[in-house]
């Protein structure tokens, strides 16, 4: 549930993709349940560390990082924070959500990921009285491996969660703290199909996970802002991301996507046939969350920086009504710039 005026703050800083491969998520893309549908690019989802020669003590080490800027609304109104679907701000200002992961092989083709993750925010766009300009998250801990891979087709896989919140920082972090998850489990699948001698290319992630809470009430005050409450933190989420990509140069890249995301919230039913397109409000209903469609541009200058800028939205209307005010927001009013920022260190 993370939501975007002036960048004059602006610091480069980034993160990891989870366990060496694509995010998401950041599906929503950062897997923490946050309300925020975002689509991600072929080329810059996947970044896989690669194993340097020489010293046997480095050879098993990689590092990898991803950085998501969650940028103003192009609506005159929205643009000192980023717009969620129905036109509210997702956070307190512009912000950038950072991965840095390590991981250790252990075989040819397992790893263990040490992923942190942090969020920077360039301004206070909501006059918050309790704003700060950073924000440590939990820590995310996982596996991850390569899975298949054929002529024009590889298939990776990594299964990871957050630390409990109980755990004292650095060990946990804010979103865990203020929804006080215990462990949520989940998986990355990463799909890519790259024909011979083709421009176009398909890329895709499948990511469930499962949330176990402390208290099904608990929420951070950015999602009560974006008027959402604890019952409507998800429980179950099963999110596919799929891009198609059309390359225009060597390291040029035309991508479009979106995201589709089915999640049962805390306060919905085990009756997955039971649906609504609204995520808020008190519904027992399983919720698909906003489908935001993105067209960008994904370029990558080498292994060690891919950069993402990109135009978002929700377009469809029925994902657009608050059920808690009854509200309608324009399709202008969802529309907003994003960027991600990716590769590889190690």
């Amino acid at each position: 549930m993370k939501s975007f005026t002036t960048v004059s703050r602006v610091c480069s800083l980034f993160a990891v993709i989870a366990g060496g491969i694509a995010l998401q998520s950041g599906a929503e893309a950062q897997t923490n349940g946050k309300m925020k549908a975002t689509a991600g690019p072929a080329n810059g989802a996947s970044v896989q560390a690669e194993i340097p020669k020489g010293d046997p003590a480095f050879s098993r080490f990689g590092m990898t990082y991803f950085s998501f800027f969650d940028g103003p609304g192009l609506d005159p109104d929205l643009r000192a924070f980023p717009p969620n679907q129905f036109g509210r701000p997702s956070d307190d200002g512009l912000n950038f959500f950072n991965i840095i992961s390590v991981r250790y092989r252990l075989t040819k083709d397992l790893a263990i990921d040490l992923q942190t993750r942090s969020v920077v925010i360039l301004n206070n766009g909501v006059d918050s009285k309790t704003f700060v300009p950073f924000r440590w998250e939990s820590p995310r801990l996982g596996i991850s491996g390569k899975l298949a891979s054929g002529k024009d087709w590889s298939l990776s896989g990594a299964v990871n969660t957050d630390l409990p919140y109980i755990l004292p920082s650095p060990l946990t972090g804010y979103t865990s703290r203020e929804r006080q998850i215990l462990f949520n489990p989940g998986m990355f699948a990463n799909f890519s199909y790259t024909p011979s001698g083709s421009r176009w290319s398909l890329f895709a992630v499948i990511a469930p996970r499962y949330f176990f809470y402390a208290d099904d009430e608990a929420l951070e005050p950015q999602s009560r802002r974006a008027n959402f409450s604890g019952r409507n933190k998800p429980e179950l989420a099963l999110a596919f991301t799929p891009t198609v990509n059309y390359q225009l140069t060597s390291r040029t890249t035309l991508t479009s996507g979106i995201v589709l995301d089915y999640r049962k919230q805390v306060g919905s039913s085990w009756n997955p046939f039971q649906a609504s397109m609204v995520n808020n409000g008190d519904s027992t209903a399983w919720r698909l969350q906003p489908i935001a469609v993105q067209l960008g541009v994904t370029h990558e200058a080498s292994s060690a920086f891919r950069i993402y800028p990109f135009i978002q939205g929700v377009p469809i209307a029925a994902q657009r009504i608050s059920a808690s005010t009854g509200q309608q927001a324009s399709f202008g009013e969802t529309l907003r710039f994003g960027m991600w920022i990716s590769g590889t260190i190690l």
